[in-house]
C-alpha cells in the first residue's frame, strides 16, 4: 500500500517532467526549423500578410461606421432641412425664368392628342 501511495505522489512529478521534456524537444525543433531560409521566409510572409489584413479590416470597419453614421445624420438633417427647402423654392419661384420649351410642351401634346382623336 505504501508503494501505491508513493507512486500516486510521484506520478504528477513524473508527468510534469515528461511534459517539460516534450516542450524542450519542441523548442529545439522550432529553433532548428528557424535556421532554414524557407521557414523564415514563410514566417515573414505570414507577418506581412497579417499586418495587411488587419489594416484592410480596420479600413473596412471605418468605412462601414462612417456609412452608418452618415445615414443617421441624413435622416436627422432631413427633418430640419425640409422647411428651409420649401421656403427657398417658394422664395425663388418668380425669380428664375423657365425655359420656353417647358411652357410649350404641354400645349403641343394637347394639340397632338386632339389631332389623334379626330383621326
Amino acid at each position: 500500500m505504501s508503494s501505491l501511495k508513493q507512486l500516486q505522489h510521484s506520478l504528477p512529478a513524473l508527468l510534469r517532467t515528461i511534459a517539460r521534456a516534450k516542450w524542450i524537444w519542441i523548442g529545439l525543433a522550432a529553433t532548428v526549423a528557424l535556421r532554414f531560409y524557407y521557414v523564415r521566409e514563410m514566417i515573414a510572409a505570414l507577418v506581412i500578410f497579417s499586418v495587411l489584413f488587419a489594416a484592410g479590416a480596420i479600413v473596412a470597419l471605418a468605412v462601414f461606421l462612417v456609412d452608418r453614421l452618415s445615414q443617421q445624420i441624413v435622416i436627422w438633417a432631413e427633418v430640419g432641412v425640409r422647411p428651409v427647402v420649401h421656403w427657398v423654392s417658394d422664395a425663388t419661384e418668380g425669380i428664375f425664368a423657365t425655359p420656353a420649351w417647358v411652357q410649350a410642351l404641354p400645349h403641343r401634346f394637347r394639340k397632338e392628342l386632339k389631332h389623334s382623336e379626330k383621326s
